[in-house]
């Protein structure tokens, strides 16, 4: 769908969604959600009211949205009147969707991780980031932004500089994981700034014969597609998602080493008081960490 145009509320709600330090991915989220909301009653959504939000939520749930999804939903408009409108009357009597845990996702066993890397072999690209997303633990969005200087060859670590909240972070750079990104480079013929590029397009579905590679990098989307084919190509019988990588990673990591507070580092915490918890541990004690990559 085409995206709104930028009026005053919606620039507004999106300055107060910044200066709240939310990832700038939660701040499409949550604006979309809003002009979803006003595009479905014609309105702009400062003339909407409890009623109406109670409407469309219902509206989601008969189209069978699932209620992870009229969750995101509902805390968009919750910020919304909170924050940018300051009526939070209008959402003191809208329930929160409960979504269901669906139970403890389970980590990729070995041989389910050798299957998906092998069924990529042909695909460098491919390949190179979801290894790469298992060798750090880095988010899927995290790992799109990896620029080719965030590759600290001489400290071994590979830098992160906008984690979850514009949280910074380092991980480790072993010389399985280097070795393969020198390899992937060399293979690839890329030349610009960002490690995973997207491909230019002259149009839908061909690429630019004489310059492959744009100038951004290759998005979350994309990346979440190419996971799933995968998989499917795979036969595994069971869901994978990107996310279940970095799952994987802190299950084979906290295994191998059994350091919970080594990995809660590595994986970037939210929680504040949990982050300075784990500040002391030290640079050289991450790059001297063997990578989950390492243990194929």
């Amino acid at each position: 769908p085409k995206e709104s145009p930028m009026t005053p509320l919606r620039v507004k709600m999106a300055e107060d969604l910044r200066l709240r330090n939310l990832s700038e991915s939660t701040v499409h989220a949550y604006l979309r959600c809003v002009a979803r909301f006003a595009a479905y009653f014609g309105k702009s959504p400062d003339h909407l009211g409890s009623e109406e939000v109670r409407e469309f939520l219902l509206s989601l749930d008969q189209l069978g949205r699932a209620a992870a999804t009229r969750a995101v939903y509902h805390a968009a408009l919750l910020f919304f009147y909170v924050h940018t409108l300051g009526l939070p009357e209008v959402m003191a009597t809208v329930p929160r969707p409960r979504v269901p845990s669906g139970g403890d996702p389970m980590p990729l066993t070995r041989e389910e991780m050798r299957a998906l890397l092998e069924t990529l072999a042909s695909r460098p690209f491919d390949y190179t980031f979801f290894a790469t997303m298992l060798a750090t633990g880095a988010r899927i969005s995290e790992c799109c932004a990896l620029s080719v200087h965030d590759i600290d060859r001489r400290a071994r670590l590979v830098h992160i500089r906008h984690g979850k909240g514009d949280k910074a972070r380092s991980v480790m750079l072993s010389g399985k994981h280097l070795r393969l990104l020198e390899r992937y480079w060399r293979v690839e013929g890329l030349r610009g700034q960002w490690l995973f590029p997207a491909q230019r397009l002259v149009k839908p579905g061909v690429i630019d014969p004489e310059r492959r590679w744009a100038d951004h990098p290759v998005s979350k989307a994309t990346m979440g597609t190419r996971m799933q084919r995968a998989v499917q190509r795979t036969g595994l019988k069971r869901k994978i998602s990107s996310h279940d990588l970095r799952r994987t990673f802190a299950t084979w990591l906290l295994e191998e080493r059994g350091d919970l507070r080594l990995v809660q580092v590595l994986l970037g915490h939210a929680s504040p008081v949990t982050t300075a918890r784990y500040t002391r541990v030290h640079a050289n004690t991450i790059a001297n960490t063997a990578s989950p990559y390492d243990l194929l």
